[in-house]
């Protein structure tokens, strides 16, 4: 396998994995770490010219390295269903052959939080034998390390067995679906995508009970399938599932009435009745009393008598730009 953060995180998940490293000169201090790891296993690394890493990796991307490594634990469809979580989201690819695709599904799967990926043995992708090849692996980024991929021999009875054991599963096409940012489609769910060129088998697509599709221009036929894979991802992730819940009950005439919501304003520092409270002025914050006026000014050594703030949202974490392209 080849890439800087692929081998990277082949070292922070598996360094037990990796049985000898060929490095370029200037990836030294990048890889110090796995390099000291190797010494002290006795295991070989060696720096070398880009042609023989291009050599080893056969391939012009190798981001100078290279590992040998032992393959990726293998993971049977039965251990992934059974380690589901009720609101898992899943990934089952029909016929996604280009390594570079699955490479980026897995990187979106891992971005999202997927539970796992289901795929073809026959698919291509890897080599052969369902496992994960060089290019894969170098485009998922590291996500091969943390995202499940079950290899299966036959894909429809995959899809059987997770519809028997309580997923959902929502097959992609490129028209004709709902749009999945309007749809809350219950957990868990397995998101089935086809290839570009042929879709779903339509053997695959009746399995499913709900079709999605993305929204768009329509002045390209259809998006990538990788692409396609992050939309569906996003937009599963990011609604609620529905929950298959009785629905509550109404409250009678001698329920007590919910208590007024609070807003926590950073300005005052301090919360007051939301929107729609009882007291609460339309347009701007509420009056002070005189005592709190008074303490506003000048009441230096006292407690503040103002309410326990509510919970405050920090801010949304920032995802650094990916160096490697």
């Amino acid at each position: 396998m080849f890439g800087l953060r692929a081998a990277l995180a082949v070292f922070a998940h598996r360094p037990d994995a990796i049985l000898s490293a060929f490095h370029a000169p200037d990836r030294r201090r990048a890889l110090g770490p796995l390099l000291s790891a190797l010494a002290r296993r006795r295991r070989p690394y060696e720096e070398v010219d880009d042609a023989t890493l291009e050599r080893l990796a056969r391939s012009v991307h190798h981001e100078g390295v290279v590992l040998h490594t032992a393959p990726l634990p293998a993971v049977s469809l039965r251990e992934l269903v059974r380690g589901l979580a009720p609101d898992a989201v899943l990934l089952a690819l029909d016929g996604v052959g280009n390594p570079h695709n699955l490479g980026a599904i897995l990187r979106s799967a891992a971005w999202f939080g997927a539970a796992g990926v289901v795929v073809a043995q026959a698919g291509g992708a890897g080599d052969g034998q369902g496992a994960l090849g060089g290019a894969a692996m170098r485009v998922a980024q590291g996500a091969a390390e943390v995202v499940p991929v079950a290899w299966v021999p036959d894909l429809e009875a995959a899809l059987g067995e997770l519809t028997r054991a309580g997923v959902t599963l929502a097959a992609a096409e490129a028209d004709g679906g709902a749009s999945p940012f309007e749809l809350a489609l219950p957990r868990p769910l397995c998101l089935v995508l086809g290839n570009e060129e042929e879709g779903i088998r339509p053997r695959l697509r009746a399995r499913c009970a709900h079709l999605l599709s993305v929204p768009g221009t329509g002045a390209v036929e259809s998006l990538n399938v990788s692409v396609a894979a992050g939309v569906l991802l996003a937009a599963a992730c990011a609604r609620p599932a529905r929950a298959n819940l009785p629905a509550p009950e109404a409250p009678t005439g001698d329920a007590p009435a919910p208590e007024p919501a609070r807003v926590w304003t950073e300005r005052r520092g301090r919360a007051r009745p939301g929107p729609g409270a009882e007291g609460a002025a339309p347009d701007g914050p509420p009056a002070r009393s005189q005592r709190g006026r008074r303490a506003a000014r000048g009441g230096r050594g006292r407690a503040s008598e103002a309410p326990e703030p509510g919970p405050e949202a920090g801010p949304a974490g920032d995802s650094s730009g990916d160096p490697t392209g």
